[in-house]
């Protein structure tokens, strides 16, 4: 197990993650996602449909499991939203 010195701002990269950074991207803009959802007291079925998603594929998204998707797709989603707020 990899020792954690508390002098490195990223989780990911404290734990010696190879891909660190986009994986801390990816993290940020689903926080980001999930604060647009409470914020704008938008239920996760209208965002998933917003975005072509199935809820589940959304659930999926604010649960971390998005290793399949690139930080570029994510980004695409939390713009979408953004995009559907102005």
């Amino acid at each position: 197990m990899n020792e954690i010195d508390g002098s490195n701002s990223c989780v990911y990269e404290a734990l010696g993650y190879p891909e660190a950074g986009e994986r801390r991207a990816k993290a940020e803009h689903v926080m980001k996602i999930g604060l647009l959802l409470h914020t704008d007291r938008l239920s996760k079925t209208e965002a998933a449909q917003r975005l072509g998603l199935s809820q589940e594929e959304l659930d999926e998204i604010l649960s971390g499991k998005s290793r399949d998707l690139t930080v570029a797709k994510i980004s695409e989603y939390l713009n979408l939203l953004l995009d559907e707020r102005r």
